[in-house]
């Protein structure tokens, strides 16, 4: 700059910028010294700090974008300006093919995405919906399902322990299913929420015993593969009995059948359900000699004693060995009952502490005051069944 006005020093050499073959006038550099005129603003900026144009210009060779930047002498001080001219057709041919590397890099990245977001899916997916899949069954009582174990991720580890869960609920059902044929439902239900230990609770109880009369005879003289048939088809009808009427057989002693009504859950009615239970046995087992055909000398008879009282109903035995029944002074008046109905000519004897609480009291049943009971000092009000033979 000199005078306020913009010299030329240096100007780029002779081109042919139209192309046409020939260098015009207008095509030669500048003369040192020429002024340039109508400077920008933006070159003068240049003098002082690095600029450029803020619009495109146009003149006779095109449109063109100019950058600035100031020269410096040895001492840094501003002593002239470099100016940059581009064609903005070739900036935007090199912009348009910026612009094109931009969306094929960005089509080839959503296509990699995407193949990724497969492979995502699919290892994700796939086990939560194989996850779900299992859970379904299950829900529905298929503990047969089980899910594949892939990878060690934490997938494979879920995988891993819903199979673990349905195995060890696969065997609780078993063991359920298996203890329930040699033990009350509720009682199966209980030891297997709770880790079964020694002792009990005391409750009220109405205790039922049942015992084939004659039996001893009767194993003498059949095998003893014929023996334990009769006997199962014997119990199966005698414990049907029992269920039907919401009792529960604790045990099975020989030939004696041992049933609790009113526990483990709780019964108003539960004495008259023994009653009702009872002499449904003694009916059943009447109609069993029929139906089996049995001869004069095989015929089965049974006979019932029926006491209410409290029973201490919990894990008896050991630590290593226990076994979840009902014992107390109840348990022995029943028992006691049942073997004296051989005495009192009758095949059902319920006391009057089980009686007191039947409303109405069968017309079949005789009151007998002052019962002895072998082995017990107090006597007992009880009461007999008088048709004896045909209890039903």
């Amino acid at each position: 700059i000199q005078d306020d006005e913009v010299l030329f020093v240096v100007d780029s050499p002779p081109s042919d910028d139209t192309g046409d073959g020939q260098i015009s006038p207008d095509e030669m550099p500048e003369p040192v010294g020429a002024v340039y005129p109508d400077p920008p603003s933006s070159m003068l900026k240049g003098f002082v700090r690095p600029s450029v144009d803020d619009r495109i210009y146009q003149d006779q060779w095109g449109w063109t974008i100019s950058g600035y930047a100031p020269i410096k002498d040895y001492r840094g001080r501003n002593v002239g300006l470099l100016g940059i001219d581009m064609c903005a057709e070739h900036m935007e041919n090199r912009l348009a093919a910026i612009r094109r590397a931009g969306i094929l890099s960005l089509g080839v990245a959503g296509i990699l995405a995407l193949g990724v977001t497969l492979i995502l899916a699919r290892h994700i997916t796939g086990p939560i919906k194989a996850l779900h899949q299992g859970l379904t069954r299950v829900s529905t009582g298929d503990l047969d399902a089980g899910v594949p174990e892939r990878g060690r991720d934490e997938l494979g580890e879920l995988s891993r322990h819903f199979n673990r869960m349905v195995g060890e609920l696969r065997e609780k059902q078993l063991l359920q299913s298996s203890l329930g044929k040699v033990m009350p439902r509720e009682v199966v239900n209980r030891l297997l929420a709770d880790d079964p230990k020694l002792g009990g609770e005391t409750a009220v109880a109405c205790i039922l015993f049942c015992d084939l009369r004659g039996f001893s005879s009767i194993s003498e003289k059949l095998p003893p593969k014929i023996l334990v048939g009769l006997l199962n088809d014997y119990f199966s009808a005698m414990v049907q009995a029992v269920e039907k009427h919401g009792g529960l057989v604790d045990k099975f002693v020989g030939d004696k059948i041992m049933a609790v009504f009113g526990h483990p859950i709780q019964d108003e009615r539960a004495a008259a359900r023994a009653l009702q239970a009872g002499m449904d046995m003694l009916s059943v087992c009447d109609r069993l000699n029929s139906t089996l055909a049995l001869t004069s000398d095989l015929t089965l008879e049974n006979s019932i004693g029926i006491h209410t009282g409290h029973v201490l109903a919990g894990n008896i035995g050991s630590p290593q060995r226990m076994e979840y029944t009902v014992v107390g002074d109840a348990v022995n008046i029943a028992a006691r009952l049942e073997a004296k109905t051989r005495k009192l000519d009758t095949r059902l004897i319920i006391s009057a502490q089980a009686a007191a609480k039947i409303t109405p009291l069968p017309g079949q049943l005789r009151l007998e005051k002052e019962t002895s009971l072998e082995g017990r000092q107090e006597k007992l009000d009880v009461y007999l069944l008088e048709d004896k033979h045909r209890a039903g």
